[in-house]
């Protein structure tokens, strides 16, 4: 198709014979231009790198880890001072791993140590919580009903002041 044409090659009509010949003075034309243009068009395939050091992340991910791993494992089992020098990525995501592993562990092992509160345990608190919210809600009634003294002496004594000038 064109630029700026929707539809192209359209025949409206009843007869087969017309339609073949609109077919193939315009599309079977147009067709054979476009494919050659779109196969021009095309991106053309990109060569893998040669080398570790020419690899992309971007490009695939997986590919570059496998990789840098392998050029790691291969510097390491020569020079391991020099593996992690020349690769320190893949030293500091084998740490940040070591690490991780060890934390799961140890907060493993630490949570199986502590046992569920027991059922009197359970009634003690929940005693408490209500003995504190009754203590809660009395401290805060006497408040209001002092907060309503206060405020009504007050009201008398303005009354008197005023009344006696």
């Amino acid at each position: 198709m064109q630029n700026d044409i929707l539809f192209d090659n359209i025949y409206i009509g009843h007869s087969i014979e017309d339609a073949e010949k609109l077919k193939s003075e315009t599309f079977d034309l147009k067709i054979i231009a476009e494919k050659a243009e779109e196969e021009a068009s095309a991106p053309k395939p990109s060569d893998k790198p040669e080398s570790p050091m020419d690899l992309n992340f971007k490009d695939d991910p997986v590919h570059y880890i496998k990789e840098k791993f392998d050029l790691f494992l291969t510097i390491a089992k020569r020079d391991p001072i020099e593996a992690i020098k020349f690769v320190p990525e893949v030293a500091g995501g084998l740490g940040v791993l070591a690490v991780t592993v060890l934390a799961i562990v140890i907060s493993l092992a630490t949570m199986g140590s502590g046992a569920a509160p027991t059922k009197e345990q359970v009634k003690d608190a929940a005693k408490k919580a209500k003995d504190a919210t009754v203590e809660a809600k009395d401290k805060a009634a006497e408040a209001v009903a002092s907060g309503a003294e206060k405020a009504q002496a007050e009201a008398n004594k303005r009354t008197t002041r005023s009344s006696a000038t």
